[in-house]
């Protein structure tokens, strides 16, 4: 007893009584997470973290999530894949005005969850004896395969960004939160993370400009494409390309630059 008082004298653990802590199953990190790879595994922990209590379901956007695990929306789209592959988790898609908008994640019990060989052979198996199993070591080569495939992917991507940042000076965050503001001028503005010439339009946009000016400037964004004489911008690279013929159109247009503080581009 002495010996634990001092201790905690020395730092502090974790207080599991808080509300502000959240839950991952243990099997999922004792088997299932070597099989799912760094990013399903990121994006597991992100889904348990927004998940409601009594529900289980959590609906960040792919955007959120990867702004949360600084790492880019296709690594997202590639671990989420995979939780769907062991059937870790499960999506549904919610309806706003007759239309499929936001994903809606429920996070499955894992006596629900797949073994790698359930999906191959399950015809002398039942399936509450396969729901149980752990994946197999026969399944290694086929998902070291797959993972050295997503690695790669990601070693890219990461290549990228710091390639991006050596350029602008500015982190991947700071492109991505610049980049998400486009969503107010393009519905499908979500692919634009994941295209490098978007990306090095918004760095070079932001190593010229700045980020306070750019962060004006795209608030902005949805009243001046409004207007009938603006040039159509959305996208980083649009920006990029029409700068000059948007300088003109906001000298004309005072009542932008003044309602936004923008000053003169």
């Amino acid at each position: 007893m002495e010996e634990k008082k001092q201790q905690l004298t020395l730092f502090k653990v974790r207080d599991l009584r808080k509300k502000d802590q959240f839950k991952i199953d243990d099997a999922y990190l004792n088997s299932w997470a070597r099989y799912c790879g760094v990013n399903a595994t990121g994006v597991y922990t992100s889904l348990c973290r927004h998940a409601e209590f009594e529900s289980q379901k959590a609906f960040p956007s792919q955007n959120k999530i990867a702004f949360e695990l600084g790492i880019s929306v296709a690594s997202v789209k590639r671990g989420i894949k995979k939780l769907i592959k062991y059937n870790i988790i499960r999506i549904e898609k919610e309806k706003m005005q007759g239309k499929f908008s936001n994903n809606i994640y429920y996070l499955l019990d894992k006596s629900e969850w797949k073994p790698a060989i359930a999906h191959r052979d399950t015809r002398h198996r039942s399936s509450k004896t396969v729901a149980h199993q752990p994946p197999t070591a026969g399944d290694t080569q086929k998902d070291n395969k797959e993972q050295r495939i997503t690695n790669n992917k990601d070693n890219k991507e990461d290549m990228q960004s710091r390639a991006l940042q050596t350029l602008s000076g500015f982190s991947k965050k700071e492109i991505d939160f610049l980049i998400d503001k486009f969503k107010t001028v393009n519905p499908f503005h979500q692919k634009l993370f994941g295209m490098p010439p978007q990306r090095k339009a918004m760095a070079e946009l932001l190593e010229k400009f700045g980020k306070e000016k750019l962060e004006k400037l795209l608030d902005a964004l949805p009243d001046i494409v409004k207007q009938p004489t603006a040039p159509r911008i959305t996208t980083p690279y649009q920006l990029m390309a029409n700068f000059g013929k948007l300088g003109i159109f906001l000298q004309q247009q005072r009542s932008i630059q003044s309602k936004y503080q923008i000053g003169q581009i």
